[in-house]
């Protein structure tokens, strides 16, 4: 599939199928700093639609992205190492809880995990 259009929809603190989320989702999960804003920039062919960093934890919110004006891609917080209190990986935690035990609109969720190292508890735990 060739993606010709990608814009970003909105950022949610917590999930809701209101509009705009109205179409299928292709959820992208993993680690804290495992690259899935990089992957997704990629895909698009866009240097700057997901806002990157080297520092673990900057995606923070549910980030929404239409692809081809067909189906939304999902940019989720990362679990595990990232340089932030307790309490907000627990509110990221709650957050992606709370997205798969209510979306009936997600039909894929690709979990990225770094070949560099052996997958972690988070990384197994997620894939069950």
């Amino acid at each position: 599939m060739e993606i010709r259009q990608a814009e970003f929809v909105t950022s949610l603190a917590a999930y809701t199928e209101a509009p705009p989320i109205t179409l299928p989702q292709l959820a992208v999960l993993g680690r804290s700093n495992v690259g899935k804003s990089s992957l997704i920039n990629a895909l698009c062919n866009r240097k700057k639609l997901c806002k990157t960093s080297s520092t673990p934890g900057k995606t923070r919110l549910i980030n929404i992205f239409l692809i081809n004006g067909a189906f939304h891609l999902v940019d989720l917080p990362g679990f595990g190492f990232a340089k932030v209190n307790r309490a907000e990986k627990q509110r990221w935690g709650g957050m992606m809880e709370t997205y798969f035990a209510q979306s009936t609109l997600l039909v894929h969720a690709l979990q990225l995990v770094d070949i560099r190292h052996e997958p972690t508890n988070d990384d197994i735990a997620m894939n069950q």
